[in-house]
């Protein structure tokens, strides 16, 4: 059995006049959504300090293995997700996903 959590991490950022419509949708939509319906234990959400990066938020999801986030990865409820942001932000903002599995201890 794998114990080791998995991160989820989706950096974005969107366009100026549209920022306080996408953070109150994030916030009050999108995660508690995404939580519900998948499985994860865990989610924060981070603006950028410094301009060390091209994205302006970072949100960290964990998950508690491997296996309870891939069963979300394939979930028709992740395409519904997707799917909502596409219809919302698509045009004014950007994505980028990358997936964490621990490693130590």
């Amino acid at each position: 059995m794998n114990n080791k959590s998995v991160l989820y991490v989706v950096k974005s950022t969107v366009a100026k006049e549209h920022e306080e419509d996408f953070n109150r949708w994030y916030h009050k939509k999108h995660i508690p959504e995404l939580v519900e319906a998948s499985g994860c234990i865990s989610a924060r959400r981070f603006k950028v300090m410094d301009a060390g990066d091209q994205f302006t938020y970072m949100a960290v999801y964990e998950y508690k293995d491997k296996e309870t986030f891939m069963k979300y990865q394939g979930s028709e409820k992740r395409k519904e997700l997707i799917s909502d942001y596409l219809e919302n932000y698509d045009d004014v903002s950007e994505l980028q996903f990358s997936s964490w599995e621990q490693i130590f201890p």
